[in-house]
């Protein structure tokens, strides 16, 4: 039998967005993303019609859920609800069975799965359509491998819910861990995924196929890019799979190298050609982290006293009257001032042979390590960071050398043009 459902995870409902002012004029579109997100997802399931929608976890953002945000939850299922769409929903880390108070009811036909492994039979017209198996978090640490306890319990086309860190992918909390062999060796058909908010899906044995949708609606400037969730269409045991935006805020990080702009009206020029081929018009509003790299004659411009503090300012402001808006996260100076670095070494010099030094001990791992191990100052360094909590490396990187050398001689430079 051929049906579809869709897929969705990490809704992160009332999120309080992370690099955006208390006192933006653009926050209120902010505090609306996730719901319009979330809107948009059943909009896609009505669209569709398809059988399901699938939540694995994370709806909520806190513990504490808000009143807001269930409110709006129940809002959209209801929308399934009334169209004959069921949904089914595990809880996460973010928003484990113990914050539940129990105030809010939930329409019949969702199927919310406690803290035991359960399987519910999903029928159509009288007839066996598939099986979804679940469970959620209990609490908020979860260290167990769930995925242990699903099964396949019958022919039928069988989908596991779960929350959980696969591979253990970083940035994330280690929670559920679980590898892709775990998964393969319990027999399902498609693991609906949540936890990591990157999109990702993981062939598994036998045709199955293991997928993260990522979250609907990027929070930070470090969730860049499309958001959405995944719309799959099963036929003969087999799935198609097609991943659909449906995020309302996008955020960007984007690079203005400075290599031949000559004025600062060029600079801002670049700035608009960068935000106009990256910010999609039919979004609410954007997001965009700007850095300044390469070298070109303007570094030494922008390095003035506030310089880049004003030039941040100006184009905030700027950004933020285009339609629809975009608010500029940060503004970051990355470049470096014009410098042929090929004539500095073949004019010897203290800059000369400061690079020259630089670049042999960086290409030797012995010496590296031994200026590692008995410098004074720096065996103070890793020191004073222990003490702070910060996790010092235990081996030197070359390239740290290589830019220590660079950005002495570049310091030279500027103070000799000065």
């Amino acid at each position: 039998m051929r049906f579809k459902f869709v897929h969705a995870a990490d809704l992160h409902l009332d999120t309080p967005f992370r690099g955006i002012p208390a006192d933006s004029s653009l926050l209120s579109l902010f505090q609306q993303a996730t719901f319009r997100a979330f809107s948009r997802v059943v909009d896609l399931c009505l669209r569709e019609h398809v059988a399901f929608l699938l939540l694995a976890g994370d709806l909520f953002d806190a513990k504490d859920r808000s009143v807001r945000a269930r409110l709006a939850l129940r809002r959209e299922l209801d929308r399934l609800h009334v169209a004959g769409i069921q949904t089914f929903i595990v809880h996460g880390n973010h928003d484990p069975l113990s914050g539940d108070t129990g105030a809010l009811g939930l329409p019949g036909s969702v199927k919310v799965f406690g803290a035991d492994w359960e399987e519910v039979e999903v029928r159509r017209e009288g007839r066996a359509l598939c099986r979804v198996q679940g469970i959620s978090y209990p609490e908020v640490e979860v260290r167990e491998n769930l995925s242990s306890r699903f099964r396949r319990t019958a022919p039928d086309f069988t989908v596991g819910l779960l929350h959980a860190n696969l591979g253990g992918v970083e940035g994330h909390a280690n929670y559920a861990p679980c590898t892709v062999e775990d998964l393969g060796a319990r027999g399902l058909d498609y693991w609906a995924l949540g936890h990591v908010h990157t999109r990702a899906e993981y062939a598994l044995a036998n045709g199955a196929v293991a997928v993260y949708p990522g979250n609907p609606q990027g929070r930070h400037v470090n969730e860049p890019g499309e958001r959405g969730c995944v719309l799959v269409e099963v036929e003969e045991g087999r799935t198609r799979r097609r991943f659909v935006p449906v995020d309302r805020v996008r955020w960007h990080r984007l690079e203005v190298p400075l290599v031949g702009l000559g004025s600062l009206d060029g600079l801002v020029a670049a700035v608009t050609e960068q935000v106009d081929a990256s910010c999609a018009q039919e979004l609410d509003g954007h997001v965009v982290r700007l850095t300044l790299t390469e070298r070109g004659p303007l570094h030494r411009e922008l390095s003035r006293p506030e310089a880049l503090q004003q030039l941040e300012a100006d184009l905030r402001e700027q950004l933020s009257r285009r339609h629809p808006p975009v608010l500029l996260e940060s503004l970051r100076d990355a470049s470096r001032p014009e410098l042929d670095l090929q004539t500095v070494r073949l004019a010897g010099g203290f800059t000369g042979t400061l690079l020259a030094e630089a670049d042999a001990l960086a290409a030797d791992p012995e010496a590296l390590e031994t200026v590692w191990k008995e410098d004074a100052e720096l065996r103070s360094l890793r020191q004073r960071l222990s003490r702070l909590g910060v996790d010092a490396l235990e081996k030197p990187r070359p390239e740290w050398v290589e830019q220590a050398g660079l950005r002495v001689v570049e310091q030279l430079h500027e103070e000799d043009e000065t």
